[in-house]
């Protein structure tokens, strides 16, 4: 149901009480394959969503047109359905479910959470509590969040530009006939779906020999090395934006400031509780300049047949291309190719993350990592923060915590200023294990520091009281330790005048 009538203005009154589950529930839907689809609340009951909470989700899809009222299918599902084009059909639908905020309120999608809520208290302004005007601008926040601000104002740009030519692609495009197309083939001749793999195997020894005169150094020799870190000039944009989410991830990426692109969730088969995307991909884009024929349409090719392999979810036989892909053009000697590397570098942690083969995921979201974790673009350097957290994800499962201490406080420094409510609420849930983590060192100047830090966050948020009382105890205990009596008896008294 969308408000139609307070000061003429057309927006969403669906809300979510929370949306601590959103990122999952989306990322359950966009990945459930069924003949005759219908979305309602048995759906989500049968998902494991059975809270009332997490049944108004299906509210909020039907306001952004990606189900119709019975729960089937609408403009924008199939879309939202496509892994690469999740977060756009989700932007799209914000556009016109909020349209006269988009309208009336240019940039507020782009606006901190308490600007946010003012515009929405003004709209519904003698019409809803606080409370409600507070869920409703919450959730248009988290979703704003979930898709990217990139995507969005790719969305509105589409709105405006409907009449507008689409540019052909210089990769393979499908054609109805189930064969592939490219405009550098004469009189639009077109190559076989077994073709694809015919000029792979019919030109690779030709491009291997050339590949044998070429200088070694600088070539990836393992997925453990620490790589070049791309320019943002150079580099995949990768969106998440979220976020979601480490991309669309990883789309949530984008074409510094005149293309975005579309973001992947990377939960397929839910390998990891944690949904942040990770990588937003695009139809490969490639520059052939100053290559030989032969070597222009392996790499087309490659990196078409990897778009084709990563959209249709087939991450088994993804994986070998994408290290192929790797293995050829990670390397100085292809700079053009550096932001579809990068892509890659990104698609082969989500393809083992889908295939739950965490001893090899691990080492691929550290290539990430080390790779974006000091971009100065930022899409590229919330990616490496994305990878992070999958990190710590698959270390927890594994009970590592050598590792995990450090990275706890790698995130913890990195993450402490972030605004995007996915990121938080993650944040929030490191800050807790990281107290007990650090609790279990008895190393009294960390518990001091750890102590006074999880009371910082988290001192009148009214949120986890008993770790604010343990932190709190604890801080007290360790300065009477070190024989710091006054500030104990401080710390002691702040105590018993908060619980006493």
């Amino acid at each position: 149901m969308e408000l139609t009538n307070i000061k003429g203005m057309k927006v969403s009154e669906a809300f979510l009480v929370n949306t601590k589950n959103f990122d999952t529930i989306i990322n359950a839907l966009a990945t459930y394959d069924a003949d005759d689809i219908v979305i309602d609340s048995d759906l989500l009951e049968r998902l494991g969503y059975s809270d009332p909470n997490d049944l108004l989700v299906i509210r909020l899809l039907k306001d952004l047109n990606i189900i119709n009222n019975d729960g089937k299918p609408s403009t924008h599902f199939k879309e939202f359905q496509n892994p690469e084009t999740t977060n756009l059909a989700l932007a799209k639908g914000l556009t016109t479910a909020y349209e006269d905020i988009f309208n009336n309120y240019p940039k507020l999608y782009q606006s901190k959470p308490d600007e946010i809520n003012n515009a929405f208290l003004e709209v519904f302004k003698n019409h809803k509590t606080e409370l409600i005007i507070k869920y409703i601008s919450n959730t248009f926040y988290k979703m704003v969040n979930y898709v990217g601000v990139s995507t969005i104002t790719k969305a509105l740009n589409e709105d405006t530009d409907e009449d507008s030519q689409p540019v052909e692609s210089e990769a393979a495009v499908l054609t109805q006939n189930g064969s592939y197309r490219t405009k550098n083939l004469p009189s639009g001749e077109t190559i076989g779906k077994s073709d694809v793999e015919d000029i792979i195997n019919r030109l690779a020894g030709s491009h291997n020999t050339i590949e044998a005169n070429i200088p070694k150094e600088g070539k990836a020799d393992s997925i453990s090395e620490q790589t070049e870190t791309p320019t943002p000039a150079q580099s995949v944009s990768e969106n998440q934006e979220d976020p979601e989410p480490f991309e669309e991830s990883s789309e949530k990426k984008e074409k510094d400031d005149t293309k975005d692109s579309n973001s992947q969730n990377i939960d397929d088969k839910n390998p990891i509780d944690l949904n942040i995307p990770l990588n937003e991909t695009e139809r490969t884009e490639i520059s052939t300049k100053n290559s030989t024929s032969k070597q222009k349409f392996v790499q087309k090719a490659l990196l078409r047949k990897s778009d084709l392999l990563f959209k249709m979810k087939r991450w088994e036989q993804l994986i070998p291309t994408l290290e192929e892909i790797i293995n050829r053009y990670d390397t100085k000697k292809y700079p053009t190719l550096k932001k579809e590397v990068s892509k890659t570098i990104m698609r082969r942690a989500i393809s083992l993350l889908k295939l739950n083969r965490n001893e090899k995921a691990l080492p691929a979201l550290d290539q990430v990592i080390n790779r974006f974790k000091d971009s100065d673009n930022p899409e590229l350097y919330n990616q490496a923060s994305h990878a992070m957290l999958h990190k710590v994800q698959l270390l927890e499962k594994t009970g590592n915590s050598k590792e995990l201490l450090p990275l706890y406080n790698t995130i913890v420094n990195r993450l402490n200023d972030s605004s995007e409510i996915q990121m938080l609420e993650k944040l929030d849930d490191i800050y807790l294990k990281r107290f007990d983590l650090i609790l279990e060192s008895n190393n009294e100047d960390e518990i001091l520091d750890a102590s006074s830090k999880l009371i910082d966050r988290f001192k009148g948020s009214g949120k986890h009281t008993d770790y604010i009382q343990k932190a709190m105890i604890k801080r007290a205990e360790m300065l009477d330790n070190m024989n710091r009596d006054e500030e104990a008896l401080k710390a002691y008294n702040q105590f018993l005048g908060m619980f006493g």
